[in-house]
């Protein structure tokens, strides 16, 4: 659920009348908005528009979809998620990292290390696989 946010004061608005003004997330019986109803505030037309493509928008669009257009504003990019938020307040780091990336996952790191060093119980078939499996003594 997206958090109550400052309208951005940038050119992604159209209303500039709506620049730099509080934006309740919630109704007022405490529901959440729609995307319709956010980007409605907001200023932006949202008649005739899907709420997300299908399978995924194209690259160039920007306004080819209410996510799309949400997905671009200064004010939802910049939100911490509550993931994130969560486990910076327990006193962690919170690292993303780009998913099956075997160069910068310590996981695979581990799992091809794991693979070289005991042969005889692992195969590089496992690895391909994503099985990657110690077996237990």
């Amino acid at each position: 659920m997206q958090r109550n946010t400052i309208i951005p004061n940038d050119d992604t608005i159209p209303c500039i009348a709506m620049h730099g003004k509080p934006q309740s997330m919630v109704t007022d019986t405490g529901e959440a908005k729609g995307l319709e109803a956010v980007l409605t505030e907001q200023g932006f037309n949202t008649s005739g528009k899907k709420a997300k493509c299908k399978p995924v928008c194209l690259f160039e669009n920007t306004d080819c979809c209410l996510a799309r257009i949400l997905s671009r504003q200064a004010d939802f990019v910049n939100q911490i998620s509550m993931l994130e938020e969560s486990i910076t307040k327990a006193g962690h780091i919170c690292l993303f990292l780009p998913k099956f990336h075997c160069e910068l996952n310590p996981i695979e790191m581990v799992c091809i290390f794991l693979i070289i060093t005991n042969s005889q119980f692992l195969t590089l078939d496992h690895a391909v696989l994503g099985l990657c499996k110690i077996p237990v003594s």
